[in-house]
């Protein structure tokens, strides 16, 4: 563990970027505070992802894709920020998820109900619609939220898709059938939280649900905004690893393996307007995502 610390500290200096002191699993390599300002109450942003050269976030049900230069160790203001309308979603765009094979976002609406191709300049392409009557088996375990997370998962080409606070994620194909709604994966439809041995309840006080959501490697990681931890699951359900973190709760998720040494989870804190790199456990993860 120091052995590894130290080769992990040689190669941040080497680049510039001093890694934070002990850093592990859960710490917090990079705090960027974004220009916005605080957001309405109950309209905090959700929505982030990045290429491996830019960060890009969005407001609630935003019509702009907020750019800015990932940042160094450390807390920081954003830098190189730049805003790019959105067009043909008009009912606005409340999550995305990088897919590098395409060099697209895909994106839900604000209604949670229609799945985008986002290029880079902000047009949106609908894809398929979400039957959230009929195509969404179980009704989440409750009621489904309009408020969706998506991530992109690149190892068979298929987008998981959570309603914030569910027990269940859904996992979709990414192209519709012939009536243009989406189809599920019928080896594995959906991912449940909330089912012994592999709950979250016993990490976050009595709450099995999920508010954020990305791909990592073989993996899924979840975060559950009651919860000072944020959990890795097979994508199958097991529960795989719990990573305790200092932070407050989560929005969005990415995965990220390109911008520093060790790979990190970004979080979308919207309720402070700050973004956070934090370090996950799996060097290389995100391959099968962005």
């Amino acid at each position: 563990m120091i052995w590894t610390a130290l080769v992990l500290g040689a190669l941040l200096l080497s680049l510039g970027r001093p890694l934070p002191a002990a850093a592990a699993p859960g710490d917090v390599i990079a705090d960027v505070a974004t220009p916005e300002g605080p957001s309405p109450a109950g309209l905090w942003p959700k929505g982030i992802a990045t290429d491996g050269q830019y960060l890009y976030y969005l407001d609630w049900g935003g019509s702009v894709l907020h750019r800015i230069n990932p940042p160094p160790p450390g807390a920081s203001d954003a830098t190189g920020h730049i805003d790019i309308p959105i067009t043909s979603a008009p009912r606005g765009v409340m999550t995305i998820a990088y897919d590098a094979g395409r060099d697209l976002f895909w994106a839900v609406s604000g209604d949670g109900r229609t799945i985008y191709l986002l290029s880079k300049t902000g047009t949106a392409t609908q894809q398929f619609m979400i039957d959230t009557v009929n195509g969404l088996p179980g009704n989440c375990k409750d009621s489904c939220s309009s408020e969706v997370k998506i991530a992109y998962d690149r190892s068979d080409d298929t987008i998981w898709y959570s309603p914030d606070t569910t027990a269940r994620v859904y996992h979709f194909q990414s192209t519709g059938d012939v009536q243009g709604n989406g189809i599920l994966v019928a080896a594995t439809p959906y991912v449940d939280v909330d089912v012994a041995p592999n709950e979250m309840a016993r990490e976050c006080a009595g709450y099995s649900y999920v508010s954020g959501i990305a791909t990592g490697g073989s993996d899924l990681f979840f975060a559950n905004s009651s919860c000072p931890y944020y959990f890795e699951y097979s994508k199958t359900g097991l529960k795989v690893a719990v990573i305790a973190q200092p932070l407050p709760a989560a929005g969005g998720l990415g995965c990220d393996n390109v911008n520093y040494p060790v790979s990190v989870i970004w979080e979308w804190d919207g309720w402070a307007n700050h973004i956070y790199a934090v370090e996950q456990p799996r060097a290389g993860a995100c391959v099968y995502g962005g």
